[in-house]
């Protein structure tokens, strides 16, 4: 009778248990159905704002594939340029999230722009940025570059390259004439004969590449220790009330990586159809540059883990002592408040 008793009481436990799962399931469905955050439970917003940089492998991908319609609220992307527009765009609200580079991110963090990095999408490698130099000038390396006119995005990962490009070849952005310009204006420059040279990415640099030379390349600049990641962030009060709505901007991401390691032609395609190049130009983007899977985004080399952030805090942590030395930045903060810019649980939550 005893053991009787003891298998009912199991069972009614049993069963209740599995209706408590079954409910929490429900209600979490529920809840993105009826356009509420299940793990907030903040209303979402009519629309989520993502911000897509210019000649970026990853926006590219995200757009052609259509990733990002699956996330659960409608999706307005906005094109920009350069990454500082993004940043003055995310301050003002008008951005939530965003893939761009990794010189604008740092200077952000820096100037106190609230958002935190959530995944690392590439390392630079390659031609994805280069320095271009007019086949006129007869110049052939960074050193003839002295007393040239040299246009680049001004805090862009361009114009950090460019520097380090300087620094390394023995010269100072003294020796050379500095002109700020996003990639159309550098085109029409280019085109009027004002400029010698610039450090840009597509599709700019293949325009000018048509009457130009590559001296160096992010490529370069990495074997010589210069690493410049993309980087994704999110804004905090928007990541604060819909983590739901940025896992998923995750888990878009993820897909992307995804399909650039398993094809690379489809991803070239996607390059070249989004950005209106040829697919030869196109594929570098995609083979040259070092991807990270969501899964190795938890390494100590990317974003780390909750408990110990990886090696992207040092790299930002460089990268802003770098802008501070040119006069960029007052002071470049500790390392400490590029750890805390970095959050891992929008990854961590994706992977489960």
């Amino acid at each position: 009778m005893r053991k009787l008793k003891k298998v009912v009481v199991l069972s009614l436990i049993l069963v209740l248990g599995s209706l408590l799962i079954a409910c929490g399931s429900k209600s979490a469905a529920t809840n993105l159905a009826n356009g509420v955050d299940p793990i907030t439970g903040e209303a979402y917003p009519a629309q989520m704002n993502i911000g897509l940089i210019e000649g970026g492998p990853e926006s590219a991908i995200l757009v052609q594939e259509k990733f990002l319609d699956s996330i659960s609220v409608k999706v307005n992307i906005i094109n920009y340029s350069a990454g500082t527009d993004i940043n003055n765009a995310i301050v003002s609200g008008d951005v939530d999230t965003a893939s761009f580079g990794s010189s604008p991110i740092a200077l952000g963090i820096a100037n106190g722009i609230p958002y935190k990095a959530v995944f690392v999408s590439y390392i630079e490698g390659g031609n994805i940025e280069a320095l271009v130099v007019k086949n006129s000038t007869g110049v052939k390396t960074v050193e003839g570059l002295k007393g040239k006119k040299i246009a680049t995005p001004f805090g862009t990962t361009s114009h950090y390259a460019l520097l380090n490009a300087l620094k390394l070849a023995g010269l100072t952005e003294k020796d050379v004439t500095l002109v700020d310009m996003g990639g159309k204006d550098i085109v029409a420059a280019w085109l009027r004969g004002d400029i010698d040279a610039a450090y840009i990415w597509s599709p700019a640099l293949d325009e000018c590449l048509k009457d130009g030379t590559i001296v160096t390349n992010d490529g370069e600049l990495a074997k010589k220790g210069v690493t410049i990641p993309e980087i994704a962030v999110a804004r905090s009060e928007f990541a604060k009330k819909y983590p739901t709505l940025v896992k998923q901007y995750v888990e878009a991401l993820i897909k992307t990586n995804d399909l650039v390691a398993k094809d690379v032609d489809k991803s070239t395609k996607d390059v070249a159809a989004w950005e209106g190049i040829t697919e030869i130009n196109a594929k570098g983007q995609i083979t040259d540059n070092i991807w990270v899977s969501g899964k190795d985004q938890l390494l100590s080399a990317y974003l780390g883990t909750s408990t110990s952030k990886g090696k992207l805090a040092e790299t930002l942590t460089t990268i802003a002592a770098f802008h501070a030395a040119q006069g960029n930045l007052k002071k470049a903060p500790d390392k400490s408040v590029f750890e805390n810019a970095i959050d891992t649980s929008f990854v961590e939550s994706a992977l489960k």
